[in-house]
């Protein structure tokens, strides 16, 4: 069995966080160990409550994942608290020889913070130098980089200070771009790697960041290169969003 730690909050309303990691996971046929960072309530559109964990329950569980079981690649989401990335940096510390691959959740798609000014630092100083992805949307990749993003040319230049500053990857995605054909990426320092597929315009599309970097974890984990892991990722993306649009919105509904 291939194991994968994934690292993220608990969503009430299951279209995001650590359930929804684990259901993907399943669906790749890889074991999905959950460490949980926080308990939200949420909606499909807004975040109503956010209660952290306490560091040493954080700890706890990343400890027992650690030494009862071999992971082949980790996924970083939603940390919320300074004390959280601390414990999470300090674990990570210990896992190089697999790819982390670090969703950072930062704001959500109602406009709710997701995590604190102190913790986005010390992601920045402690998370981020550890990944080998970073898998931020526009909005993120604007609060990261400082930078205003108005086009596919502002985001590729932004990537990249992200990888040259990090020694580290990152997926680009064309979503919040214009174009009937979008472009995903993934981007090194010496590397671009795409694929194109056309636009989905969905009616339910909550979660989408966290299902595509936890599909692109569990590609890694089964020893995917890059290529490969990218087209694997965003095909099962697409699918999962087809398939959750015409069963939660046909006219049986």
């Amino acid at each position: 069995m291939v194991n994968i730690c994934c690292i993220a909050a608990h969503d009430s309303s299951n279209g995001a966080g650590i359930t929804r990691d684990c259901i993907v996971a399943h669906d790749f046929g890889v074991w999905a160990h959950p460490a949980i960072t926080a308990i939200t309530t949420q909606s499909f559109e807004h975040v109503e409550h956010i209660w952290p964990i306490p560091a040493n329950q954080l700890n706890n569980q990343l400890k027992s994942i650690s030494q009862n079981f071999t992971l082949a690649a980790i996924k970083v989401g939603m940390l919320y608290t300074p004390e959280a990335v601390n414990v999470v940096a300090d674990f990570l510390s210990n896992q190089r020889d697999v790819p982390i691959i670090v969703d950072p959740v930062i704001i959500s798609s109602g406009g709710e913070p997701l995590i604190t000014d102190q913790a986005l630092n010390l992601i920045s100083d402690r998370i981020f130098p550890l990944a080998y992805l970073i898998t931020p949307n526009k909005f993120e990749l604007e609060a990261l980089t400082n930078t205003k993003i108005t086009s596919i040319d502002d985001a590729f230049q932004a990537a990249q200070r992200l990888t040259k500053k990090y020694k580290c990857k990152v997926l680009l995605k064309g979503g919040h771009f214009e174009g009937i054909v979008l472009k995903d990426y993934i981007i090194g320092e010496n590397e671009k790697i795409e694929i194109s597929h056309e636009r989905r315009k969905y009616e339910y599309s909550h979660g989408s960041g966290c299902v595509l970097s936890t599909a692109i974890t569990c590609c890694y984990a089964q020893g995917f290169d890059d290529n490969k892991a990218l087209n694997h990722a965003v095909n099962y993306t697409l699918k999962y969003f087809d398939g959750m649009n015409i069963a939660m919105f046909n006219d049986n509904h």
